[in-house]
């Protein structure tokens, strides 16, 4: 089997992404393996439809949903029927660069225990994202980022920040990172069978740190490709509602702590974690009121 005959299904989960969602469309179409289903949270702009009447092929689906049921359900749809060989999840505002499967796909042939997989993501500037590889993040951890320790000691690994993909270099496959972006990610289906499903209980944003601890404590490599690129807007869906995609993020970081982290940490330490969230939350609401 070459590369070019693997099978998968690249699904998009649109919120009005507006001209991008033709962009990350036609970017998967290209690629001859593969189906494009796009998965619709009822957006109010026209994304949808100037991408149906601008591309037309068999191998693009759509789901329309008429509510919006998050980012991890959204996936789920789709991930709950897969049939092909592997599934990419891609954000509407990401666009595959030529040849971007071939390496990934690559990557997973050479490695039996490779269940899910990322790429370099890239800004519009082409600068490389940090959140494309990233550190499970831990009470320390948070409070080094929440008080910029990680920039006031760039040099010391006590302070380092858990997001750390803009380090990352092109000589080949990275296994063992502890989590990838969930921009952009590349599940195995036997993977898939085995961990399960994005748990719906995070409506947007870290759910995908969530699955890197499943399939990490299943025991499958979640892996960085850094042949692959992608390139990566970042925010188009999420700029008209900061506050509201701000506790959608704090809110699942409260979870992700829960689920994995509660029994290793005592009461007052849970506590301050939690004070620390949504202190967090409260002043980065306030700065984005501000700005806006």
């Amino acid at each position: 089997m070459t590369e070019a005959s693997v099978s998968c299904d690249i699904i998009i989960v649109n919120y009005n992404a507006g001209e991008w969602l033709q962009r990350s469309i036609q970017s998967g179409l290209n690629y001859a393996g593969a189906r494009v289903i796009v998965v619709d949270n009822n957006s109010s702009d026209d994304s949808v439809d100037n991408a149906k009447r601008n591309i037309d092929s068999e191998r693009l689906k759509w789901i329309i949903n008429q509510g919006n049921r998050g980012f991890a359900a959204a996936n789920n749809q789709a991930l709950a029927t897969l049939d092909a060989d592997y599934a990419v999840l891609m954000n509407p505002d990401c666009e595959l660069h030529d040849g971007a499967l071939d390496h990934i796909f690559s990557a997973f042939k050479e490695s039996p225990k490779m269940g899910l997989a990322s790429a370099r993501i890239l800004n519009e500037d082409g600068s490389l994202q940090a959140t494309c590889r990233r550190r499970f993040p831990t009470p320390w951890s948070a409070l080094v980022r929440m008080l910029h320790l990680h920039q006031i000691f760039p040099n010391n690994q006590k302070f380092a920040d858990f997001d750390y993909g803009d380090t990352v270099d092109a000589s080949g496959p990275i296994e063992n990172v502890e989590a990838i972006s969930g921009a952009f990610m590349v599940v195995r289906k036997s993977a898939l069978a085995d961990v399960g499903l994005l748990d719906e209980d995070y409506f947007m944003h870290c759910e995908d740190l969530d699955w890197c601890k499943r399939f990490a404590l299943a025991g499958w490599n979640v892996s960085l490709v850094p042949q692959a690129s992608v390139l990566h807007a970042k925010g188009v869906s999420s700029q008209s509602r900061p506050v509201r995609v701000l506790w959608t993020l704090h809110r699942g970081m409260n979870r992700f702590f829960d689920k994995f982290y509660k029994t290793e940490y005592s009461l007052p330490v849970r506590l301050i974690v939690k004070m620390g969230i949504y202190a967090s939350f409260a002043i980065r609401s306030l700065k984005a009121v501000l700005l806006r």
